[in-house]
This record gives structure tokens, C-alpha cells and sequence, in this order.
């Protein structure tokens, strides 16, 4: 979410004006609900929408079409611009890292792999990765690339990945969050650069 700071085809804005493009928008109220909340818990942040040819030039570099609801949402309300990972207080849905959620520092940008990532994420899993674990590759946020009617944020290791496709089984991530805001509403902590815990206002 901060890979767009300083973008002239991003706007940046504050908690003020990050509710005002929300409450301005024709998303589903559940949507707005939960933008809100986290808009609310951290009105410290600089917030950022993205524009169409910003999101063109995420597509092209890594050969990907996103999904209609997510280019979007990202226009109405991306995320956060500050380059500070964050953590969430749980994942909603089981998966193989359900009990240390609370304990793992996320990155978050569009295309959020290496190049060598590619063909395994988005060839293969045919997911587009938005957000990883500082430092580690055990852990991956990601969007369904195959059904654009699928709003879920899964989550997945690389490894995990890896070796179903080295033994030949079909293999797909688990859905942790049932949209996009929803994710934004469950993080409730962010590590300043100076090492400083930013806490939600409200959990």
C-alpha cells in the first residue's frame, strides 16, 4: 500500500479526506464500514488512492489483469502511503499460520514478490500477491487472479506452494479475510521506523 507515496498519479490525503472519498463512493455500506474503522483507528496516517494508469503500470509489469472490483476500490480508497509494517489482531479463517497472525510484521504493495515468483504465484497459483512478511517468505497476502468474483485475501507460503507443484497436486491458498476492507479493518498495529508501536484507536 505505500508503493505509490510520492506518485503524481496517486493522491495522497489525510484521515479527513480518506473518509470523504469512502462516504463519497458507491461501495456496499459493509465496505464502507469497515474502510472506516480502520481509516478511524490510525488517523495518524497518510492515506492513498490510485489512479488508472498507475494501476495500467502495475498490470504490465508483471503481466497480470486485476480483477475489476479491485482497480476499483484501490481508485476510491488503496490503503495507507506510510512505509510501515503492520500486523494484524487475527486472521479471520484458519489457515497454517492462524496462531502467530498477531505476531507477524507485513509489507504491503502491489506485485509484492521477486521476479523468480512469477511463474509459481501467478502463473501456476494464478493469485497476485498484495502483501508479505518482513524478512520471511513463509507468509503471503494475495488476491485470486483466476475468478474475478472472488473477493477473498488468502494466504499462503511460498514453500507451500512450491512443493505442490513439484509433486503435481493442485494446491490454492487459504481465504484468511473476505475483502480487502475487511483486511484493513482487522490490522491493529504499525512499527514506525524509529521502532515506535502505532496502535489502533479501537479494536
Amino acid at each position: 500500500m505505500n508503493e505509490g507515496e510520492g506518485n503524481a498519479t496517486s493522491e495522497l490525503g489525510t484521515s479527513t479526506e480518506a473518509m470523504e472519498w469512502v462516504n463519497g463512493s458507491g461501495l456496499d455500506e459493509k465496505s464502507k464500514s469497515n474502510l472506516l474503522k480502520f481509516i478511524m483507528n490510525f488517523p495518524s496516517l497518510t492515506f492513498i488512492r490510485e489512479s488508472d494508469e498507475y494501476l495500467d503500470a502495475s498490470e504490465s509489469e508483471h503481466g497480470v489483469t486485476l480483477p475489476p472490483w479491485f482497480r476499483d476500490l484501490r481508485k476510491i480508497f488503496a490503503g495507507f502511503a506510510d512505509s510501515m509494517p503492520a500486523r494484524f489482531i487475527a486472521y479471520d479463517e484458519d489457515c497454517a499460520r492462524f496462531d502467530i497472525a498477531h505476531k507477524i510484521w507485513y509489507t504491503f504493495s502491489l506485485g509484492d514478490m521477486g521476479e523468480d515468483d512469477v511463474p509459481l504465484f501467478v502463473e501456476y497459483a494464478k493469485i497476485y500477491p498484495i502483501g508479505s512478511w518482513v524478512e520471511n517468505d513463509r507468509s503471503y497476502l494475495a488476491i485470486s487472479l483466476e475468478d474475478p468474483q472472488d473477493r477473498n485475501i488468502y494466504e499462503f507460503a511460498r514453500e507451500d506452494l512450491a512443493d505442490s507443484r513439484m509433486i503435481g497436486e493442485s494446491s490454492y491458498p487459504d481465504a484468511v479475510f473476505s475483502s480487502y476492507p475487511r483486511m484493513l479493518s482487522r490490522l491493529y498495529q504499525f512499527k514506525a521506523p524509529n521502532g515506535e508501536i502505532v496502535q489502533a484507536a479501537n479494536m
